[in-house]
């Protein structure tokens, strides 16, 4: 989320009337902005901080890592009045509060000429619009009701506010514990359907698209989709390969309104910074090892005439002959 609709759509419309409002419930607003910092640093200066570092949680920040810093520091201040987070508890009343102070501020209620319908007219038809909650099963209830009615309610308003204003919602729910059945590691059916969605199934039900981030590593699956994720080795040596592990998500397209879903798309993630990069197909890669790194992962694949075995990762070269 934070990456592909928080940092992208800032960093590559820097000139575009953006609005975003993050209900950031899990994050504090610190420690969400260093995270898009360290994001803005590697691609500007390739210059790998984690956040963790950046907000010098364990050691302060060496000289070079805080020069890189303060440049950052200028990118994180020109988006700040397009960036809204508020890092407090929600509950379904201060959300619509929320809601429509912001709302008021960028746009005009009014009545239609019947009276039967509620018109939302923006001061910039331009302005993209949109609202992160992160996670929704963190809101809390009002009192005398449940968290699920809270849940519930807030995912009501949304589609709401989405439709009557054109507001954009990514509603972030967590994964109930059915997908690490043991039935189901034993039937290969661990990847993530609807009925893995924890807490409530309305913001489901009311969503255009839905998309699971899948970990196979989790389930110790050894592959998936023709990546190796796990390949075993008891004693492996530095320069082993041992599988993609970590490194490796699945973006799968559960619900889409607008077209196909039950769609895989294999991911590289690197945790340090938050990165995510779109996969070549499997059959594509000549060495899997280059995507342990950020940096190779990055490179294009070349084009020879090289094999993977899967198994190990070991490159097989063609035999060729001399007379």
């Amino acid at each position: 989320m934070l990456y592909n609709n928080i940092y992208r759509p800032l960093k590559d419309n820097p000139d575009k009337d953006i609005k975003i409002i993050y209900f950031s419930l899990e994050m504090s607003s610190d420690t969400l902005l260093a995270k898009l910092l360290s994001l803005y640093i590697y691609e500007e200066f390739g210059h790998i901080i984690s956040y963790q570092k950046l907000m010098s949680w364990s050691e302060i920040l060496d000289d070079e890592s805080y020069e890189y810093a303060i440049k950052g520091k200028a990118w994180l201040d020109s988006i700040s009045s397009k960036l809204l987070i508020y890092d407090e508890s929600l509950t379904s009343k201060s959300f619509y509060r929320i809601m429509m102070e912001n709302l008021e501020e960028w746009g005009t209620f009014s009545k239609s000429p019947d009276g039967r319908r509620r018109i939302y007219t923006k001061n910039n038809e331009e302005q993209w619009v949109w609202v992160v909650i992160d996670h929704i099963g963190l809101c809390s209830p009002s009192p005398g009701s449940t968290k699920k009615e809270a849940i519930d309610d807030i995912s009501h308003m949304s589609v709401s506010f989405r439709e009557t204003c054109k507001v954009s919602f990514y509603v972030l729910m967590q994964q109930n514990r059915a997908a690490s059945n043991m039935d189901r590691r034993k039937a290969e059916l661990t990847e993530l359907s609807d009925e893995d969605i924890k807490d409530s199934g309305d913001p489901y039900n009311d969503c255009l698209v839905c998309i699971g981030i899948y970990h196979p590593l989790k389930y110790k699956i050894k592959t998936h989709k023709g990546f190796p994720i796990i390949i075993e080795n008891d004693n492996p040596a530095p320069e082993d390969f041992i599988g993609l592990r970590d490194t490796y998500r699945a973006a799968q397209l559960i619900k889409n309104r607008f077209g196909q879903s039950d769609k895989v798309v294999p991911v590289n993630f690197f945790g340090e910074i938050g990165y995510w990069n779109e996969l070549p197909k499997a059959s594509e890669i000549k060495d899997f090892r280059k995507y342990l790194n950020l940096n190779t992962a990055l490179q294009e694949e070349e084009e020879d005439d090289s094999t993977v075995d899967n198994s190990t990762g070991e490159i097989q070269k063609p035999l060729t002959f001399s007379f």
